[in-house]
């Protein structure tokens, strides 16, 4: 049971400091959204921070699963939310490039 103890341990504080950024960001894109500013830079970037956390913590559980099967699944779902997140941010991205045309378009 200590050897499990540890293995929750190397994984969760590792995996803290990421769920820390992507609450920040995922507030910071609620505050953009709820000031109706949705198709701006800004935005993308909170998101691609997002996807980035979840792949990080994909990767810390993917290692922990090694050791203790559970993890895997929390691998598995991290990366799909990323992996999810992703494609938001590219069509995300896509609505800002498209606004920014039509704002310079008399």
């Amino acid at each position: 049971i200590k050897s499990i103890l540890t293995i929750f341990c190397a994984c969760f504080y590792p995996c803290s400091v990421f769920a820390y950024i992507t609450l920040y960001s995922l507030l910071r894109l609620l505050f953009n959204i709820k000031k109706d500013e949705i198709f701006i830079p800004q935005n993308t970037k909170y998101l691609r921070r997002i996807s980035w956390c979840c792949f990080a913590v994909a990767a810390i559980t993917l290692v922990g699963g090694i050791l203790y099967i559970p993890f895997l699944f929390i691998a598995i779902a991290a990366a799909f939310v990323g992996l999810m997140l992703r494609v938001i941010k590219n069509v995300m991205q896509n609505a800002v490039e498209i606004k920014a045309e039509n704002e310079l378009t008399i």
